[in-house]
């Protein structure tokens, strides 16, 4: 402002005089004099006005700015360091550009500066220090002077290029496996296995070298995979349509067997890398096979496919190794804690009562831990119904004692139709124990407890209980189940199968079969499933809410009443009867703590539920899935379900 102080003086002195002669003609009452002076210097004073705001906003602030922020070196600082600088006013145009913008071609003076790159609204919107953005072929980094409106800028163009070039080039390591190809060897004739050979492992091979991808056999099942992340994600995009070619490749020879894959990237140490990606297929194949688990070392899982469900595996050899080994676990423990999970059912609780049985067989003490945790309601009538006769043979304790009595080093945990601590009557203490079995029916995820001695995950069977049915018959003690305990197992099984409508085999129908030679009251069970008149009138009434989506699946959403999650399942399975209808989700807030909203999801068989309530903070198994949360309210979760419903049709229309 110092520039500008001589032509204030100027128009002090101007003022002094105009005022001395506006005095004068005033005294001499020159009325006429008074006005020709007035009005001339009004019109003086209000250009002089204008000229000075402008002149404000777009002269002296600029300069003021940049001489107080830079100093008197800015243009060699400025030139050696490649940054260009920007002036704003209060609508966000530029005032004054440096040099740096006339060099790159940039006309920006009097024109907004979002017109230019979009992104520079974030440094006003949000709260961000830096902003990265494109004009074109160049990419800038622009950040803010807080205290001025000042914007600096550089050209980093070269810089994002490297790091995009290094970014294709970091390391993704593969495994591929086939699905049930080891039972096929084991029992089909060299002919078909010739066949299966040339249909099957041939593909592997030709969809890795039209990609780009190294591949190698490690054994007759397995190849080994090496690429970079541009290969990795182009086959990501294409939602590795190997799996899809397999598949049909398989049925079109009469084979059940899928393709499974895991990716690991992230890293450089190969050890971990090898790690990672051997968990991983194990993961894949748990969840069913037929699609790729995919981890950043440092993130989560994410999973591609799993769109039709793995033929079983539980060959009877395998059975009996694991029933023996579980014997022999329990052998060498001082005591045994049988966990369920929360919300517990049939299934659950039969498996734990089983389990008890077994362990007590072997004259060890046991706990079963789900006093006090909350229960199905149908289960709890049953419960009742035997309650003399549980409290004789069996020892519940709650979660806190367990907690106070475990001893974390020797004794034996069993987590029953659950390996997800989170959802666990132990959760409390479950990451502290040593020694950890799992026996559970639903697909892992990577959720699942990490420091298991041995786990038996069998997503193709109906139930757990199923599972320890057949553990119990290749066993070569005689562990007794009775009445109370063959009932509600055989329970469990009626209600995972829904009176055995779906996900069964013949290995479902003997389990049944043993069951009832065991004991199992099956007029009773029939009548403990039995509903009352206001559940039944409720369940209709959700039904009748039921709107179809694009002709294959219905939904329920139930904003107003609060029901229990037994009746969501019962509408989801009542649903699938209708003609078309491949998967249900029933969705409404439930009884549990905070009334959360929870919905059940149910298929026929042909769709995955699973990977859908896994996209929504839940999981569960192929044709039977749920999910609970506190962030959504009922219509809020409707919409989020869509757009997955949506996002997985256009992704089927794509594979197709």
């Amino acid at each position: 402002m110092k520039q500008f102080k001589k032509w204030r003086g100027f128009l002090i002195i101007a003022l002094l005089i105009w005022v001395v002669l506006e005095g004068l003609l005033l005294f001499r009452q020159n009325w006429a004099g008074v006005v020709y002076l007035l009005i001339p210097a009004l019109l003086f004073f209000i250009f002089l006005y204008g000229f000075l705001r402008d002149l404000n906003t777009y002269g002296v602030k600029t300069e003021l700015d940049i001489s107080r922020v830079l100093g008197k070196d800015a243009k060699e600082a400025l030139s050696f360091g490649d940054v260009g600088i920007l002036t704003y006013n209060n609508e966000y145009i530029v005032t004054w550009a440096s040099p740096f913008f006339t060099e790159k071609g940039l006309d920006l003076v009097n024109k907004k500066m979002t017109s230019w790159i979009d992104e520079i609204r974030d440094l006003f919107d949000d709260d961000v220090d830096l902003i990265t953005g494109r004009d074109g072929q160049r990419v800038y980094e622009i950040t803010r002077k807080s205290d001025a409106q000042l914007l600096f800028v550089k050209d980093v163009t070269e810089l994002s290029t490297l790091r995009d070039e290094v970014e294709e080039q970091k390391l993704v390591i593969g495994l591929a496996q086939l699905d049930n190809y080891m039972e096929y060897q084991s029992y089909e004739n060299e002919e078909l296995m010739a066949h299966i050979n040339t249909q099957l492992r041939s593909p592997i091979v030709t969809w890795a070298q039209d990609n780009g991808i190294l591949v190698r056999r490690l054994r007759s099942d397995r190849f080994i995979l090496v690429m970079n992340q541009k290969v990795f994600q182009a086959v990501k995009e294409a939602n590795f349509s190997i799996l899809q070619i397999i598949k049909d490749k398989a049925n079109s020879i009469g084979v059940s067997i899928t393709l499974s894959m895991s990716f690991a990237y992230g890293t450089n140490d190969f050890k971990l890398l090898d790690s990672t990606i051997n968990e991983l297929i194990e993961l894949a194949q748990s969840r069913g096979g037929d699609q790729a688990a995919i981890k950043d070392v440092n993130g989560s899982v994410q999973y591609i496919g799993g769109n039709s469900e793995l033929s079983s595996t539980r060959s009877k050899v395998r059975v009996r190794i694991l029933a023996q080994s579980l014997q022999q676990a329990i052998q060498e423990c001082n005591a045994v804690y049988i966990a369920g999970h929360i919300m517990t059912d049939f299934d659950c609780m039969g498996a734990c009562l089983s389990l008890s049985n077994w362990v007590n067989s072997l004259r060890k003490k046991v706990y079963i831990v789900l006093d006090d945790v909350p229960r199905d309601k149908q289960l709890q009538e049953v419960m009742d119904h035997y309650h003399e006769t549980l409290d004789q043979r069996h020892v519940f304790i709650t979660p806190d004692r367990a907690m106070q009595m475990i001893d974390r080093n020797k004794d034996l945990l069993l987590m029953l139709d659950h390996g997800i601590p989170s959802i666990s009557s132990a959760k409390e203490f479950v990451d502290e124990c040593q020694r950890i079995i799992v026996i559970d029916h639903h697909r892992r995820n990577d959720h699942f407890v990490h420091n298991a001695i041995l786990t038996y995950v069998e997503s193709t069977a109906s139930s757990t209980c199923e599972l320890i049915v057949e553990m119990l018959q290749n066993i070569p003690n005689h562990v007794p189940i009775f009445e109370v305990e063959a009932t509600i197992m055989y329970l469990g099984i009626l209600v995972d199968t829904n009176r055995f409508k779906m996900h069964t085999d013949a290995r479902t129908f003997e389990a049944a079969a043993v069951l009832n030679t065991w004991g199992a009251n099956v007029k009773l069970a029939e009548k403990a499933l039995c509903e009352d008149f206001t559940h039944f009138t409720l369940k209709h009434h959700l039904i009748q809410q039921a709107k179809p989506l694009h002709q294959r699946f219905m939904i329920v959403c139930e904003d107003r009443e609060i029901v229990d999650k037994t009746l969501l399942a019962q509408v989801s399975d009542a649903l699938l009867l209708i003609k078309g209808c491949r998967a249900s989700f029933t969705i409404a807030r439930t009884l549990d703590a905070g009334h959360p909203t929870s919905c059940s999801a149910r298929s026929d068989g042909s769709f995955n539920v699973q990977k859908i309530m896994e996209k929504l903070q839940g999981g569960g198994h192929f044709s039977a899935a749920a999910s609970s949360t506190t962030d959504y309210d009922p219509q809020t979760f409707y919409d989020q379900l869509v757009e997955v419903l949506e996002e997985e049709m256009e992704n089927e229309s794509h594979l197709a």
